[in-house]
């Protein structure tokens, strides 16, 4: 299946983007068991890195409210354009509400995701 973007983001930042957010997705490796380790980067809508997070360990906040909050903390909530994900946001409800409705209740206009969630429960 071949996709095109309509994106506005500059490529170069989506790849810097994304190394950001695996690199913090790798720190957390084997903390957030049986979840995975994720890692999320906000953007603005020139590429600029405004917010990073990653899931800590289980029981605790996703990655990408680990971001929203950090961007929300820093003021640069309403410029948020895009976030990228290394892994596919949760749509179901477990411990925490799905992070998909708390990307879609946000000022995110694009959501970047490096693979898509294995999670049963992630294809309904």
């Amino acid at each position: 299946m071949k996709t095109q973007s309509l994106s506005i983001l500059p490529s170069e930042a989506v790849r810097q983007g994304f190394k950001r957010a695996l690199s913090l997705a790798a720190r957390t490796l084997g903390a957030t068991a049986p979840n995975p380790s994720v890692g999320c980067t906000l953007l603005d809508k020139d590429g600029n890195i405004l917010a990073v997070g990653a899931h800590p360990r289980a029981g605790e906040s996703h990655a990408e409210v680990v971001a929203l909050e950090a961007a929300r903390a820093a003021g640069l909530f309403d410029k948020i354009y895009a976030a990228l994900v290394t892994l596919e946001p949760c749509a179901h409800y477990g411990r925490a509400p799905p992070c998909a409705l708390k990307l879609k209740e946000s000022p995110v206009k694009e959501v970047w995701i490096g693979f898509r969630d294995p999670n049963p429960l992630a294809a309904k």
